[in-house]
């Protein structure tokens, strides 16, 4: 089982679009680079409030109504079609409608009457962002954006420091991408603040210093951009700076969410499923993830999954999960991938099928996801698809605990303790356990009861645990409390099968029942383990259950001592000399003479 995923000590991931001013207002005349009317309204509708003296009065880019600037700014280019600023209005009208086809020649004319909103805007669009889905050219988007940014105009100055940031089209240095931002941030620009703030809070080009990137986020977050509100939220859920306090860290995202963010979104639905800083809500929970993933937020869609996988919140839909766990996955989210390792693992909306589970488990395990290294822990501590290996499984539990995963560290103690119960009451008959298994005489019953006792409590699901615990208090001489382990584990574990048919063929521990052991003998066999082979000679040999019969008594001697019990070769050798006597029960050695 996954629970719910969070962004983990510093933000995930940001939107691409630098986000301008808040300010919206009537621009009066005298502010205006042109006293022409139609100017006037194409400034007041489209312009930004980092224009040369159009601080304060112009608009970011998704409070623009297009209906109302395209008009206005279509007659500004009429009236001055010379006019760079007017282009570059009309451009950024068109980009808010979503016309950015129309608006790139617009952009390229305010470009070569050096705009700085026509560089700035033209470049994002050469980036591929402004929903701009034509072919990209960094290197042209670069050359176009610096005179902008080096001109002071702070939206080039964001949009450059982002380029260093990501590395678009040149090496990426988050020491410049801080500069840049730091340029931007100076003079108002929010989204700048934030980022500047996210520096500081992975310590990416800066020192790492949760006080800076409070500050900056904060500074972001109280002109509204989604960014360094999250970034607050994220500050306060994790204690990075401050006292963790949940109930701010909500706040935050309830902040967040409400104005659209999918990252604020997602962390608020796992507050509610959670029960931090709010009241346990998985129905809120799966609201709020389902509005994060309906913006295509992967991690929200891996969580919205878990919650139809388990039923909480919403009605239980495995095949719904599965779309989800699907999506999430080939977004790049590991969330994903462990859901749909646990999918194929456990038959939930897919076929069972082991191989790939443990596919999918091994993606996320390598990419160093905690809940992909526990359930590839469980596969491994399980045996599902692949040879139990105990060893490896702790290893991947404890690399899981690590990252305070508890799943792991409770299957970590677990496997620990069966392994160890293993190594000291296991048949050589078993897979993993052929060079260390023992015969039951050779158990030494006084230490290995209380570890196996200890194995069994600690998973008391392990039918391997109940047939060694069993083991370990038949080699003590007490039959009578190993019968109801091995009753529970017979059927579905072929060792505890034969153990269990031990005692009843001769009615050690419970009352004699011939028949039944044999039946029990023979549902092992046909799994071709040995000691069941072994006791199908001894029933037929002694007629215990079925008539005596020589002839298949060798049989299954031959068969058992081609699998390796060197007494079934040894009794076998009796058989043909036709020396053997009767079996009749366990045998003890006579008191010395």
């Amino acid at each position: 089982m996954i629970v719910a995923l969070r962004s983990k000590n510093k933000v995930v991931g940001r939107p691409v679009l630098p986000a301008l001013a808040l300010a919206v207002a009537l621009l009066p005349p005298s502010a205006l680079a042109q006293d022409a009317p139609t100017a006037s309204i194409c400034a007041m509708a489209a312009s930004s409030q980092y224009e040369p003296g159009y601080q304060g009065f112009g608009r970011e880019l998704n409070r623009i109504d297009p209906a109302t600037a395209i008009p206005a700014c279509e007659e500004a280019v009429k009236a001055a079609p010379d006019v760079a600023a007017n282009q570059a209005w009309l451009a950024r009208a068109l980009l808010a409608d979503g016309q950015t086809d129309a608006a790139l020649p617009l952009l390229e004319t305010a470009v070569a009457g050096d705009s700085p909103l026509g560089r700035q805007l033209l470049a994002d669009v050469l980036f591929g962002d402004l929903g701009y889905v034509g072919t990209t050219d960094e290197a042209r988007a670069l050359e176009v954006l610096r005179p902008a940014a080096e001109a002071g105009f702070a939206p080039a100055q964001l949009s450059l420091g982002f380029a260093y940031d990501l590395g678009r089209g040149l090496d990426e240095d988050n020491l410049i991408a801080a500069s840049w931002y730091m340029r931007a941030a100076q003079q108002g620009e929010p989204r700048s603040a934030s980022n500047l703030g996210y520096l500081y809070h992975g310590g990416a080009g800066v020192d790492l210093d949760y006080a800076q990137a409070m500050f900056w986020y904060q500074t972001g977050a109280d002109k509204g951009d989604v960014v360094g509100i999250y970034g607050v939220g994220q500050l306060y859920e994790f204690g990075q700076g401050v006292e963790v306090d949940f109930v701010k860290a909500a706040e935050q995202f309830q902040r967040g969410a409400e104005l659209g963010d999918s990252y604020s979104q997602n962390d608020l639905g796992y507050l509610y499923e959670t029960g931090q800083g709010v009241s346990e809500d998985a129905a809120e929970a799966a609201r709020y993830y389902q509005m994060a993933a309906d913006q295509g937020y992967a991690l929200a869609s891996a969580n919205l999954g878990q919650l139809y996988s388990t039923g909480r919140g919403v009605e239980r839909d495995f095949d719904r999960a599965f779309e989800l766990y699907s999506y999430a996955h080939d977004q790049g989210e590991i969330g994903g991938t462990v859901g749909l390792a646990q999918a194929y693992l456990y038959g939930e909306g897919v076929p069972v099928d082991l191989e790939t589970a443990r596919s999918f488990a091994e993606q996320a395990a390598d990419a160093g996801a905690s809940y992909g290294q526990s359930t590839l822990g469980a596969i491994y501590a399980d045996g599902s698809g692949v040879a139990r290996d105990f060893n490896r499984a702790i290893e991947l539990f404890d690399l899981a605990a690590a990252q305070g995963n508890d799943y792991a560290a409770s299957r970590a103690a677990e496997v620990r303790a069966e392994q160890t119960c293993g190594l000291i009451a296991a048949t050589r008959y078993e897979t993993g356990f052929e060079v260390s298994g023992v015969e039951l005489e050779r158990i030494h019953a006084d230490t290995a009861i209380p570890v196996c006792e200890k194995a069994t409590a600690l998973d008391a699901a392990s039918l391997e645990n109940k047939a060694w615990y069993a083991r370990t208090l038949i080699a003590g001489g007490r039959a009578a409390e190993a019968v109801p382990l091995l009753e529970e584990a017979a059927g579905a574990f072929t060792p505890a099968n034969v153990l269990l048919a031990d005692l009843l063929l001769w009615g050690h521990g419970v009352d004699e029942n011939p028949a039944r052991a044999v039946t029990l003998y023979q549902a092992a066999a046909a799994e071709n383990f040995p000691p069941a082979e072994f006791g199908l000679g001894v029933a037929y040999q002694n007629g215990r259950g079925v008539p005596a019969d020589p002839a298949l008594a060798a049989k299954w001697y031959g068969l058992a001592a081609k699998h390796g019990v060197a007494a079934a070769a040894d009794r076998l050798a009796d058989l043909d000399r036709g020396t053997v006597e009767p079996q009749v029960g366990p045998m003890r050695a006579g008191p010395r003479s």
